[in-house]
């Protein structure tokens, strides 16, 4: 069985790096699930690979999942449950774009360095090699970051007193301590000297 090595790298962070081995006959789910799986991103989120030209340039959509297109329809992106590498990639420099969060637009350069026999021993998709720690971008939510506290809950219990009504509170009487009072005669400071 062939494996296909592909070297990942994210937008212009120059001290990030991945590299990872799949099997030939492996979908792109299962690269999808390798890289949340590697960088801990949360698989909530909808991603897409980008079959690519030499110069990064889509050219080809893989979906994670079906959006607002019509299932079935003969133009639909294909799904990475059902793309097999091997059916998708025939260039042994193959260029992809992996989007993740199709908000945020993260985006991991991916293009292909090696084809070779897979080792009877290991079990693929697999990780040979690992440089710079996760993108801040990606792990910047509080359950991530060490020593932030969870977020507060704001609702009330049974136990709770509801909160003061101040519906009323635009109603107060007295003066406006915002406006000052007309100063009678004198000029206004931004009036120009004549």
């Amino acid at each position: 069985m062939l494996i296909y090595k592909f070297k990942i790298s994210f937008e212009d962070q120059t001290d990030f790096l991945r590299e990872i081995a799949l099997r030939a006959d492996q979908t792109f789910e299962d690269f999808h699930q390798a890289l949340l799986g590697n960088l801990g991103l949360d698989p909530g989120m909808l991603a897409s690979f980008y079959l690519c030209d030499h110069s990064f340039r889509k050219l080809r959509e893989i979906r994670l999942a079906e959006t607002n297109s019509v299932s079935g329809e003969s133009n639909a992106p294909p799904l990475m449950q059902d793309a097999v590498l091997k059916d998708f990639i025939d260039d042994p420099h193959q260029r992809l774009l992996f989007v993740y969060d199709s908000l945020n637009q993260w985006t991991f350069y991916i293009e292909m360095v090696k084809i070779q026999q897979a080792a009877s021993d290991t079990i693929y998709p697999v990780f040979t090699r690992q440089e710079g720690g996760v993108p801040r971008e990606l792990t910047a939510t509080p359950k991530q970051l060490p020593g932030v506290e969870p977020g507060k809950d704001f609702r009330f219990g049974e136990d709770e007193e509801a909160a003061e009504d101040l519906s009323g509170f635009d109603n107060v009487e007295g003066p406006d301590e915002f406006y000052e009072e007309d100063q009678g005669d004198q000029p206004d400071d931004f009036e120009e000297d004549k």
